[in-house]
């Protein structure tokens, strides 16, 4: 569809702004939250439902996407309004540019304004806008209600919604709280009157990244860590923010999938975006600890802890009980392998019930509250060091955790278990800081030391990981061994001296080769560089 300019007179100005709560629930959720707020202080509905199609807009190769824009034309009745949307994303909260008018119908006709406005977005030297083309449609019946209280005022919209992508249809729930006046400390506070009415959880996804998701195949499936988000001209501030809400939407996104039900790569992918959040707090420990910081850490943690089980056992029962030719034929694998079913079971019943619980949801909406309205992010004793850029801040924290790895990991294959695994931890602090900062060092040969770098750091990582399943696996096939002896099993009893024995056969190979790639990658040269000005100095303990 051709986006030719449209000279309607009530274009309107092309400024505005758009801050709002999402949450993502379950149909019986949003009709309990309605009958409530018919009832709640300062809360009134807004007439009937309504019936809202939206259709999104974008090129065949989705570049609006890939920019971070949205453009539609939503029906309301009679009534076609376009609107175009920037984010530079968002979890739980978006504070979004929009711009917003009426449009003459459901044809798309950019002005003249709105052309430019997207040539500039995009980077299109002639200024032009692309050629757009309709993508998907989201269909909702939308029930308001308008709270006011005093200066403040919000407008709560629960949409039961459907996305139409393709030939495929992908129905949600969803809780909007847009901040009409007053400040956002009052908008979170209400959310957490709703959070009290029903189940409700922050949501990682905007409709149009919905849409989007749903048109490419990927809702509702296992997500990884893409690439960083932090870019070479990014504040200390911004960069932690980038970093938190990448790893904030990984894990709500995989734990979605969780909800539904048992997953290995939903479990693991959880567990690694929980992982690189507790990292970026460390990362950035001295410029945005806080009273709140430490509590939320420790929440993260907790919650990574109520996975682990699950995960340890899919590890065990992947690497030695997936073969069913060898289950066929070994009546004590078998045997194992059934109690261990049972034992992977239950880590996920207790899983379940972690993630469904009120801390699991409260916690994300503390962390969105924190990132958002934090005392970090006003104390006066941090703000230079938060105004900082983001390379020099960088270059000193990579350079310290590569100086740890490099103390810990000394005659590494002489070190004991537990030693070992100390190796392992610094190691996994600065893969993480090296995925995080990975855009920003780009001149010279950095892109090129990076990726040896990366690579190598991979390698390290890859042989103490399997190092430690080991290890772990060893605690486990002691646990079944005794269970299987009491039980007079030796089948069972064997079966378990035998994964014992080719866990210790595999140690000693990985262990030389962990050796090997520890005394390559101390020496690699640093992508980062040897010589940058230091950001200020602002000490706190390397959570």
């Amino acid at each position: 569809m051709d986006a030719a300019a449209d000279p309607q007179p009530d274009a309107g100005p092309l400024d505005g702004r758009e801050r709002e709560l999402k949450f993502e629930a379950h149909a019986s959720a949003l009709n309990r939250i309605g009958s409530a707020l018919r009832k709640t202080e300062g809360a009134a509905k807004r007439g009937v439902a309504t019936r809202l199609i939206s259709v999104y807009f974008d090129t065949a190769d989705q570049v609006l996407a890939r920019h971070g824009v949205s453009l539609r034309i939503r029906r309301k009745g009679r009534a076609y309004i376009q609107t175009i949307k920037r984010s530079s994303g968002g979890v739980g909260l978006f504070d979004r540019a929009e711009w917003e008018r009426r449009s003459r119908g459901p044809e798309l006709a950019l002005t003249i304004e709105e052309q430019a406005l997207l040539g500039s977005i995009l980077g299109r030297e002639d200024g032009s806008a692309p050629l757009l083309q309709p993508a998907f449609t989201v269909a909702a019946k939308r029930t308001v209600y308008d709270v006011r209280r005093g200066e403040f005022a919000a407008e709560i919209a629960l949409d039961e919604a459907v996305i139409e992508a393709g030939e495929a249809s992908h129905p949600f729930c969803e809780l909007e709280l847009e901040l009409l006046s007053g400040g956002s400390e009052e908008l979170f506070g209400l959310a957490r009157e709703l959070f009290g009415l029903a189940p409700i959880r922050v949501s990682a996804l905007a409709k149009s990244e919905r849409g989007y998701a749903a048109l490419g195949g990927s809702l509702g499936v296992p997500v990884k860590a893409g690439t960083s988000p932090i870019k070479p001209d990014m504040t200390v501030e911004d960069a932690f923010l980038a970093a938190v809400g990448d790893c904030l939407r990984q894990y709500r996104l995989n734990e979605n999938v969780l909800l539904n039900g048992p997953d290995a790569k939903a479990t693991h992918q959880a567990r690694v975006a929980l992982r690189r959040m507790r990292s970026a707090f460390s990362v950035f420990g001295a410029a945005v600890a806080d009273e709140r910081s430490l509590a939320l850490k420790d929440g993260l943690k907790w919650l990574a802890g109520a996975l682990g089980d699950a995960r340890d056992l899919d590890v065990f029962i992947e690497r030695h009980f997936a073969d069913p030719d060898a289950l066929a034929v070994d009546a004590g694998l078998a045997a194992l392998g059934a109690r261990l079913a049972k034992d992977r079971d239950a880590a996920y019943a207790a899983a379940a019930k972690a993630l469904q619980s009120p801390r699991s949801r409260e916690l994300m909406l503390d962390l969105v509250e924190w990132l958002a309205l934090g005392a970090w992010r006003s104390a006066p004793e941090t703000a230079e060091l938060r105004a900082a850029p983001i390379a020099s801040f960088a270059a000193e924290v990579l350079t310290k955790r590569r100086k740890k790895v490099k103390k810990a990991g000394k005659e590494l294959e002489t070190l004991s278990p537990y030693d070992r695994h100390q190796v392992r931890i610094e190691a996994k602090k600065l893969r993480y800081a090296t995925d995080f900062f990975e855009h920003v060092f780009v001149e010279g040969g950095a892109r090129k030391r990076y990726a040896a770098f990366s690579s190598g750091l991979a390698e390290l990582q890859e042989d103490l990981g399997l190092l430690n399943d080991i290890a772990t696996a060893r605690d486990l096939t002691r646990k079944l061994a005794h269970g299987a002896v009491k039980a007079g099993d030796a089948d069972q009893a064997f079966a378990a001296g035998v994964i014992a024995g080719e866990g210790q056969a595999r140690a000693a190979k990985l262990l030389s080769a962990a050796a090997r790639n520890f005394s390559a990658l101390m020496k690699a040269d640093p992508f980062w560089g040897r010589k940058t000005e230091a950001p200020p100095q602002v000490r706190t303990p390397d959570a």
